[in-house]
């Protein structure tokens, strides 16, 4: 008899199913390869939202693959467990995905048949590794996961060899990715040398246990590898060159989905297989937040090209979503949940526009774009919402998440880092801002391009824009039906841990408490708004200012800089973890 946790694989079989179909569906017409593969997408989607009800109930879903089942607490074969958290981001993955993939197979229809076919091709192989990593509870299946995503992106960010740029930023990814890989595989080898396990919850029962020192250097190693994947400061380098070369769509995926799976994987970690380590723990991610909150936020502000003014806002978001994990409280966990989806739709919806404004002008400078509000009002509507859901203005969803991470932060009694949050969203209006004044300027000279857009691209920019809004006018909903179980799921461990070992099981469901019209929440728009008058001011009249340029030179271009970067943020990662405890 079927169970419903003995379909977990699928959702993941079915997208690598559809990569496998799309270089040949293409053979038949590009109406089938689109059908094949979008259709690929919903059906994983819709067999995700098969388990919501009993998973979002609070129950945790296992399937141990080939019936290898544990024996005494012992676990050999890979295990699917699921629960609230793992399923909010795979449910995000898969939907969004769909959109994105539709906008890439209308953007590209320029392409002859076995390019197109290749990119739809890739694409899946990238979602459905992104899908597998937040089904699993298995270490090592997790580092597999990441070098399907990883090999993937080389080959999407690389795909138009004919672009210089495109190369040189595949290869920088190359290189830093296979870095953290090389890190990420160290540190499970240490664990299964510890505790010869790989099992998440047979994991987390050993360490709890005794977590030792290997241990420790072991987390310190994992959180270098999967900051690096989430472009956390000082792991971003290959971030803002492989999203400025790739494709609107690509860029898209990249920022929206493939760099939040680092930062849902490291909560998994930090939360639901070391026994929260401890305080120095949590106080290594909120520095990593805020350097990248910050030094993200400063850099996009910076920036004429759009879609590397979207990426560095992209590492500056992760800094936000870092810092609501390192509040390790309910209210923190569940804002980092719901800023994880907004994050998806929000950052999809602007890398998709500037995408657009790329394929129908060939602009891709922000001050090459004026006379875009004129010719394409509904798109700088699109980049709008988006840009005021980022800016957490009401009642867009930004407003709830950033709500719900600032007053974790306050509520921890940590002013100084819910001052440097705040400012960091001042910069990010800024930065946005900028680009929104930009489409409103007179257009100078012709643009090289006068292409029109087509129905998927509509279509996909309108759903996104439309989910921004919804996410952010039933936030009751969205928290009593989805980020609570989500939260609640990083905070009940020991019920996940069971839960994987046990063949199924329950995790406790706590509320989470949030006022909607928060004074100080309110009264934060109006204060990031006008503090971004002045900012804008300020980055165009020293534009070309010896200090701009000193702080745009930290983007050096050269990737023996990015890897020295990585090394310096390793060696203070793993001292944070293993040595910190030892002098305390």
């Amino acid at each position: 008899m079927t169970t419903l946790s003995s379909l977990l694989p699928l959702p993941v079989a079915i997208l690598l199913a559809g990569a496998a179909l799309a270089p040949l569906a293409i053979r038949v017409s590009r109406h089938v390869l689109t059908a094949v593969s979008v259709l690929a997408s919903l059906a994983s989607a819709a067999l995700l939202v098969a388990f919501a009800p009993s998973v979002y109930g609070g129950r945790v879903l296992t399937e141990y693959l080939g019936n290898w089942k544990p024996v005494d607490g012992q676990v050999l074969g890979v295990t699917f467990g699921v629960d609230a958290w793992g399923l909010t981001f795979a449910l995000v993955a898969s939907a969004v995905g769909a959109l994105l993939l539709l906008f890439l197979l209308s953007t590209n229809a320029q392409l002859g048949n076995r390019e197109l076919g290749a990119s739809a091709c890739l694409f899946l192989l990238l979602d459905a590794a992104l899908v597998g990593g937040a089904l699993t509870a298995d270490l090592f299946n997790l580092f597999v996961w990441f070098e399907v995503a990883a090999l993937a992106s080389y080959a999407l960010t690389a795909f138009f060899l004919e672009r210089p740029p495109a190369l040189e930023a595949a290869f920088k990814l190359l290189v830093l990715t296979n870095v953290a890989s090389f890190l990420i595989f160290i540190a499970t080898a240490l664990l299964y040398t510890e505790h010869g396990a790989l099992n998440l919850g047979q994991l987390h029962d050993a360490l709890v246990r005794h977590t030792g020192g290997a241990d420790l250097v072991a987390l310190g190693l994992l959180i270098a590898g999967f900051g690096t994947k989430a472009g956390l400061v000082p792991f971003h380098g290959w971030l803002p060159d492989a999203h400025t070369a790739a494709p609107g769509p690509i860029s898209a995926l990249f920022s929206g989905l493939m760099v939040n799976f680092g930062i849902a994987t490291i909560g998994r970690l930090v939360f639901t297989v070391y026994p929260l380590a401890g305080t120095h723990v949590l106080g290594l991610l909120m520095v990593l937040g805020l350097v990248s909150a910050l030094g993200g936020a400063v850099l996009a502000l910076l920036q004429d090209d759009l879609k590397r003014l979207l990426a560095y806002d992209t590492i500056s978001q992760m800094g936000v979503l870092t810092v609501g994990l390192a509040t390790a409280s309910g209210t923190g966990l569940a804002g980092t949940a719901y800023h994880l989806v907004n994050h998806a739709l929000f950052k999809s919806l602007m890398f998709l526009c500037a995408g657009a404004i790329v394929h129908a002008t060939g602009a891709t400078n922000v001050s090459e774009m004026g006379g875009i509000a004129r010719r394409m009002p509904w798109l700088v509507g699109a980049f709008t919402v988006g840009a005021a859901a980022i800016a957490g203005i009401p009642p867009l969803n930004g407003y709830v998440s950033l709500g719900l991470i600032h007053d974790a932060v306050l509520g921890s009694g940590q002013p100084l880092p819910y001052a440097l949050l705040v400012l960091a969203q001042a910069i990010t209006v800024a930065a946005l801002g900028k680009v929104v004044l930009a489409f409103l300027r007179r257009q100078r000279n012709p643009y090289a391009r006068d292409e029109r857009l087509r129905l998927g691209m509509i279509s996909a920019l309108v759903l996104l824009a439309g989910s921004c809004l919804t996410m952010g006018i039933f936030p009751e909903w969205v928290l009593d039906n989805l980020v609570e179980p989500a939260s609640s799921a990083m905070r009940d461990a020991p019920g996940y841990a069971h839960a994987v070992l046990s063949g199924g099981g329950r995790i406790t469901v706590a509320e989470v408490s949030y006022r909607y019209l928060e004074p100080l929440e309110v009264a934060l728009v109006p204060v990031t708004l006008a503090l971004a008058v002045p900012l804008i001011w300020l980055a165009r009249r020293y534009r070309d200012s010896d200090a701009v340029r000193r702080i745009r030179s930290v983007q050096t271009g050269s990737v023996n800089d990015y890897a020295g970067y990585l090394v310096i943020g390793l060696l203070v990662t793993v001292a944070s973890t293993a040595v910190a405890p030892l002098l305390r």
